[in-house]
């Protein structure tokens, strides 16, 4: 009785598209994209070197504006679109220069902390002290001194993207994930707490040290918060921490001056939106963001716009719900409208969609990010050489994960697709946090960019890989693997055809319980 209740709800919902389902299968309108009418892996090559040509884009940075007014320009060349912009404003972060000396000896810097304190052209000279991982920064041992901190790996056991943990369903016909073992990655975010704790503490600067060799992590861009931090801080490379290290092993006190300079600018960025409407105004909605430090970072919207290019080629009976392309600001502008909520641009929209979708405007969410990763493996350096290096795998992309929210069929959907087109090392999850009960809904991390849409209570499809190359900008077009990229992008393609006839309560799923839930009281996601 409960899901004939339910039913009756939804139908209003579902009505209004109906006529056009029934248009599209007269005309046999297709199920999966035919590859010949999509991008090849040639234009998709092209799109991404020429998304590089931009450089590093931090939010609201000049060369941002340059890369969303060129994909407005891609877009604008697709007949059928119409668009919108969500402006903006913000103080942006700019880094003039940073420089490091230790006992007197300059020691070459990766990249500053972002939205660090800024030091000045002049910046602060204080005696080091190396606080090892798992001691505590505090100010009986780090007042009035430049801490020296070691990034740390963290290690995320394969087990929990199986469906005895996350998983749902695990792609993986080759058998090339250890099933016992383990993924890890050097974690920048950590910075975040360590220049939080060195201001409580009273220190006046932060070093953090790498275990990837400098030309790796040459301007690395992470945590990125958007808050200022009230100390400065700066990246090294393994080389560059040894040699710090090296200076504090004799015993004696070693003084070192760290410039960040660094200024605050008033400036407007803008979340774009391109409408391909269908034959119903209810929106499928495609979104990926556009600040990013390297192309593997969000080449989302290079996959969008091939997306977009394929819909439109379609005649309109063949898209029974309008398809909205969201290319969003924020993303590395964590708190894009204030201190307490972390989501950037992707968490504004999310509010407005879960405004409309009670009244039917939305029927669900797919967010692309990290498309093709190329995986890089962790090896020892040559030669006795400190630390680490990455190093290109020639058979293997990372682990594609793909939270989707609580729904069975539209799981089955994407679990369809990511097979049928051979989607190598993907898993189909729940979630990418452990499940709470309590709250609505269960699994609140989806790993990304699909966070807030989840928790905001959408039916969202979020494909998220977590390369180790991420956060630098040293890494180009050669970490993305072109033909897994175009598998990929043909498999979300295929999904976004799946859900145009879909019924939205096979969409939907648990969402519309839960959305009743939350309506009644039950608690969201803190």
């Amino acid at each position: 009785m409960r899901r004939l209740a339910l039913l009756a709800l939804l139908l209003p919902l579902v009505a209004p598209a109906q006529p056009a389902f029934a248009q599209a299968a007269a005309l046999s309108c297709p199920v999966r994209v035919d590859p010949a009418a999509f991008a090849s892996e040639a234009r998709l090559s092209t799109l991404a070197q020429q998304q590089e040509a931009f450089g590093p884009r931090p939010t609201g940075s000049a060369a941002h504006a340059d890369y969303v007014d060129w994909l407005e320009d891609e877009m604008a060349a697709i007949p059928g679109l119409q668009f919108s912009s969500l402006p903006y404003a913000i103080d942006r972060w700019d880094s003039l220069g940073t420089g490091l000396t230790v006992g007197g000896t300059a020691v070459q810097v990766a990249a500053p902390v972002p939205f660090s304190s800024s030091t000045g052209a002049g910046g602060v000279s204080a005696p080091l002290v190396h606080l090892a991982a798992g001691t505590n920064i505090t100010a009986a041992n780090a007042a009035g001194k430049i801490v020296v901190r070691d990034l740390p790996w963290t290690n995320v056991p394969n087990l929990l993207f199986y469906p005895l943990g996350l998983g749902y369903s695990m792609y993986d016909p080759a058998n090339t994930i250890n099933l016992l073992g383990s993924e890890s990655m050097e974690a920048p975010a950590a910075a975040d707490a360590d220049l939080k704790a060195a201001a409580a503490a009273g220190a006046v600067g932060v070093i953090e040290v790498s275990q990837l060799p400098h030309a790796q992590i040459q301007g690395m861009y992470a945590p990125y918060e958007g808050l200022p931090y009230s100390v400065p801080g700066a990246y090294v490379g393994a080389d560059q921490g040894k040699q710090i290290k090296d200076a504090l092993a004799a015993g004696q006190p070693v003084q070192a001056a760290l410039t960040v300079n660094a200024a605050w600018t008033p400036t407007t960025t803008r979340t774009l939106l391109a409408t391909l409407p269908g034959g119903s105004a209810q929106k499928i909605v495609v979104e990926s963001h556009t600040d990013g430090m390297s192309p593997v970072w969000d080449n989302g919207p290079l996959t969008m716009i091939e997306m977009a290019r394929y819909l439109s080629s379609l005649p309109v009976e063949c898209r029974p719900r309008t398809v909205q392309f969201a290319f969003v600001t924020g993303h590395l502008y964590q708190h894009l409208t204030g201190p307490n909520v972390r989501e950037g641009g992707a968490g504004q929209l999310a509010a407005q969609l879960d405004a409309e979708y009670d009244q039917g405007g939305v029927s669900s969410v797919v967010v692309l990010e990290h498309l093709g990763a190329k995986r890089y493996d962790a090896v020892a350096r040559p030669n006795g050489l400190p630390g680490k290096q990455l190093v290109a795998n020639p058979t293997l992309t990372e682990l594609l994960m793909v939270p989707v929210s609580e729904s069975t069929p539209l799981r089955e959907l994407v679990k369809g697709h990511i097979q049928y087109r051979d989607v190598k090392r993907t898993a189909v999850l729940k979630g990418l946090s452990a499940a709470d009960l309590t709250t609505v809904p269960h699994h609140c991390g989806f790993g990304g960019e699909g966070t807030p849409y989840n928790q905001h209570l959408l039916p969202v499809i979020s494909p998220i890989a977590s390369p180790k190359t991420l956060f630098s900008p040293q890494f180009g077009t050669e970490a993305i693997d072109l033909p897994a990229m175009r598998k990929a992008s043909l498999a979300f393609t295929d999904v976004v055809l799946g859900l145009g006839p879909m019924a939205q309560s096979a969409v939907a799923g648990d969402v519309t319980a839960m959305r009743q839930q939350r309506a009644s009281g039950t608690p969201g996601c803190a």
